[in-house]
């Protein structure tokens, strides 16, 4: 069992996907998958996936998404 449950409105970040998601939907695992469920997430940009909830990680919504260092 995952640590915390994501519910909607988490931000998450993907594991194949560069910056932060909002999670918009989640559907129970399926009877052949028993690991994970399935979430759709949305990026600020407009950009919808549909992935595992075991590719995903929670972060903070106060956490700052990092800058590159140009010192």
């Amino acid at each position: 069992m995952r640590p915390t449950t994501l519910k909607i409105g988490d931000d998450v970040v993907h594991q194949s996907h560069p910056g932060r998601f909002t999670v918009v939907k989640i559907q129970q695992r399926p009877a052949m998958n028993i690991y994970s469920n399935i979430i759709t997430i949305r990026s600020a940009d407009g950009v919808e996936l549909t992935v595992l909830d075991t590719s995903v990680r929670r972060v903070d919504k106060q956490a700052k998404e990092p800058t590159a260092d140009r010192g």
